[in-house]
């Protein structure tokens, strides 16, 4: 089962979330237990929302062991948001540079290379 959210669309509760990957993916809790290490009665507060604020480490267990993204379960539970995942500029200071920059210059030597390349 596979979850696209626009921005600002919420991703369902957590423990709904996490329940429906669990179920997707046939596992039990005993058995989602023995393979985070995680305790199932753990794993059920967490999945029927008793526990407010999972810790991130149980999270990323959990996304392993249902074979998905941890991202995906961070996000959802407020750990990290959309510019964390896609930050709105990946090269900060690019919009200072000028033609008389040595980083400019590089940079556009590195990209006229890569043009050719392409070509």
């Amino acid at each position: 089962m596979l979850y696209f959210f626009k921005r600002g669309e919420h991703m369902p509760e957590l423990g709904q979330f996490l329940k429906e990957k669990r179920e997707f993916s046939g596992l039990s809790l005993k058995k989602l237990s023995s393979v985070t290490g995680i305790s199932d009665s753990e794993l059920l507060k967490i999945e029927n929302g008793t526990r407010k604020k999972p810790g991130w480490e149980h999270l990323c267990k959990i996304a392993k062991a249902l074979n998905f993204h941890p991202f995906e379960i961070l996000l959802n539970a407020g750990y990290i948001s959309e510019n964390d995942i896609h930050p709105p500029l990946l090269i900060s200071g690019l919009e200072t540079l000028n033609e008389h920059s040595s980083i400019q210059f590089n940079y556009s030597l590195i990209l006229s290379k890569l043009r050719k390349k392409t070509v």
